[in-house]
Formats: C-alpha cells, structure tokens, sequence
C-alpha cells in the first residue's frame, strides 16, 4: 500500500437511534376480543402460539384468534401487514421459540 491509498473501515454494529414511543393502551380485558398471534416462523413458535392461544380460550374467552407467519425469522414483519393486522384484531402475540 503506498500513503496516498485510502483504507474504508466499515463499522458492522447497528447504530440505529432509538425512538422514544409510548406503550399502546391496555384493553380492559381480552374477553371476547380478536387476537393475532404473529409466527416468527423459528423453530417451535407455532407450538407455543398453539398453547398460548388455548390457554386464552380457556382462562380469557377470546372469541377469535387469526394467525400470520412470517416467512423469514429474520426479517420485520411488513409494515403495511402489521398495519392490516392492527387495523383487524384487538390485540397481538407475536411468537418467538428457539
């Protein structure tokens, strides 16, 4: 390399700022409510949507449940479905296993 070569140092972590949001406001209850449950897609996620969403039926009297599963885990869930969805259903559970 001679001294007139420019080095680029590329930094891999993310820096991204975080952005101040507020909590969405609690539903009185989830009685009779739709409820999303989002599948992350990894490993053993549907099973643990499966249990979350009996024990909901059980304990809680959810009228509905409607799922979405992602078709990557590492990717966000698209901003216009997560609009869609939030437009649609009361309240979400977004699923993770490993």
């Amino acid at each position: 390399m001679t001294p007139t070569d420019d080095i680029i140092v590329i930094d891999p972590a993310a820096e991204d700022v975080a952005v101040a949001m507020r909590l969405a406001t609690r539903l009185p209850s989830i009685s009779g409510r739709h409820i999303g449950l989002i599948d992350n897609s990894k490993h053993m996620a549907s099973e643990l949507l499966d249990e979350v969403e009996s024990l909901l039926k059980a304990r809680y009297q959810v009228s509905a449940f409607t799922r979405y599963r992602k078709s990557n885990p590492s990717i966000a869930t698209p901003s216009e479905v997560l609009t869609s969805l939030t437009n649609s259903w009361d309240a979400i559970v977004h699923g993770v296993a490993d």
